[in-house]
């Protein structure tokens, strides 16, 4: 009896599941799910009308608008709602799924992909089948070329790339790409692909099954432990004893304590890694900030503190929307309306200014770093990576090795959040509340955003064996003496004027 019970139950769950991947949504309830997004980002989002303009923007909704004259299946409705969120073309605006759209049964295309150009390779296989071997080249999935198919997913999500930079587009993309693919089309239960083997010029085709999460997961350290980054956040590694160079790796700027409000485990790992760059004697230090997609201003600041020569601020302004009080004062805690007093004030524009932004950051004496420094970014480098990145571009420190950083020099959307649901589709978007204006001097800039000094350009060989390209060319630079901005020749920036 129980397990008949249990056959219906499950019976029961599958033809909910699919009766939810299946919504259809009226017209009406498409335009008011359309109305009630565009609602919410007037009311909340900072950077409405700032990377596109105004007029352009309600064209754009009105022409998206006015297309919903039938009804729509939910994830041509999501596709259909992507251009607009896509259009304030800010890295920190994210749309999502609906909750249980991508779940336990969701299935992805069972690959690791890398570029070299405009060439995409298979750098590790979690499918059944394993004659797809590492470096082998795949040309279309269903029809679509790898170029065209990149494109799209570019497209689709602007997470993690402000304005107009395509770097952390490109390569969030990519390096998610099953996610991507299965966000966008949603779940693989198989896909054809036509590619090439390793030295080989035949173009071959093949059916591949999708894979589950946990079959990805489980699949990859079964076959390819040994390659998973296991480096913990700020690890130091001795990777040159000669010229005394060390990689001080920095994944993320969160503490690695959940209940931490004060961010001491960040601040005491830190203080110990820079005390053993001190005790080795460390003269060029490598600051890998690759992937590091940001986490608390807070702690970008306190990674400063080791290098910049001068006190310091974070931030020249911080602002946000008349709506966004109404996040940070709530009923149930009486002593929110007494903080957000203390830490805001009317803008005169009717929004509010942060009264916290002229915070003074003091460099480390003992500990600093006098040597060398070089950075390691790429397109995955955001938000409070970027403000480090930025700040150092803009006091004249260290030389910026692999390719622009996804953010943007000036500041960006960020610091707290609303997540909105849409009332039909369940379509849920997470809205910025802040406008953070680095404290930077616009004529420091090197771009749009922080733009390498040397590139660093992955190589098919490096697909096959798994290269560090980045800290190879920043070993080669250092070895050849190269420095962008020798230590000690800083420049005058905004915190000093």
């Amino acid at each position: 009896m129980n397990f008949v019970k249990l056959l219906l139950l499950f019976s029961w769950i599958c033809v909910m599941g699919m009766s939810a991947q299946a919504q259809i949504l009226s017209p009406q309830a498409a335009r008011e799910d359309m109305a009630f997004l565009k609602h919410k980002l007037d009311a909340y989002h900072p950077g409405v009308g700032y990377y596109t303009p105004l007029a352009r923007y309600e064209y754009l909704y009105d022409s998206l608008y006015n297309t919903l004259t039938a009804s729509t299946d939910y994830l041509t409705f999501f596709q259909r709602v992507t251009p607009l969120v896509n259009s304030l073309k800010d890295g920190h605006t994210n749309l999502n799924h609906r909750r249980q759209y991508i779940n336990k049964q969701t299935l992805y295309i069972p690959f690791y992909l890398r570029s070299v150009e405009d060439r995409y390779y298979v750098t590790h296989n979690m499918a059944a089948d394993t004659s797809i071997r590492r470096g082998s080249e795949v040309l279309t999935i269903n029809g679509r070329t790898m170029k065209d198919l990149h494109q799209i997913l570019m497209d689709s999500d602007h997470s993690g790339s402000d304005g107009d930079n395509l770097t952390g587009r490109r390569q969030w993309s990519l390096y998610q790409f099953a996610d991507y693919y299965a966000t966008w089309f949603g779940t693989a239960d198989s896909v054809v692909i036509t590619y090439r083997l390793p030295a080989d010029t035949l173009a071959r085709q093949r059916t591949i099954k999708g894979v589950s999460l946990t079959q990805f997961r489980n699949t990859f350290y079964k076959r390819y432990r040994a390659e998973a980054d296991r480096r913990p956040n700020l690890s130091v590694r001795i990777v040159d004893s000669l010229t005394r160079t060390a990689v001080l790796r920095v994944s993320t700027f969160m503490s690695p304590k959940k209940h931490d409000p004060f961010q001491l485990a960040f601040k005491r790992k830190l203080k110990k890694s820079f005390a053993d760059i001190k005790a080795a004697g460390i003269e060029n230090l490598i600051v890998d900030l690759q992937n590091n997609g940001g986490g608390l201003v807070l702690n970008s600041a306190r990674l400063l503190q080791y290098w910049m020569p001068k006190s310091y601020r974070m931030m020249e302004k911080e602002h946000m929307k008349r709506a966004a009080r109404a996040e940070l004062v709530t009923r149930w805690n009486p002593f929110s309306m007494l903080d957000f007093h203390l830490h805001y004030k009317a803008d005169g524009q009717g929004g509010f200014a942060s009264r916290a932004h002229n915070r003074l950051y003091s460099p480390r004496k003992k500990l600093a770093f006098k040597g060398n420094l070089y950075f390691l970014m790429n397109g995955a480098s955001f938000s409070a990576t970027t403000s480090v990145l930025a700040k150092s571009l803009d006091a004249g420190v260290g030389t910026f090795v692999g390719e622009a950083c996804g953010g943007a020099y000036w500041g960006d959307f960020a610091g707290q959040f609303k997540t909105v649901t849409l009332p039909n589709s369940r379509l849920q978007v997470r809205i910025p509340l802040k406008k953070l204006t680095h404290a930077v001097v616009a004529e420091n800039a090197n771009g749009f955003t922080v733009e390498p000094d040397f590139s660093a350009q992955r190589t098919y060989q490096d697909v096959l064996s798994g290269n560090d390209y980045m800290t190879r060319t920043a070993l080669e630079l250092i070895r050849k003496g190269t420095v962008a901005r020798k230590p000690g020749t800083f420049r005058s920036f905004q915190a000093s004027r």
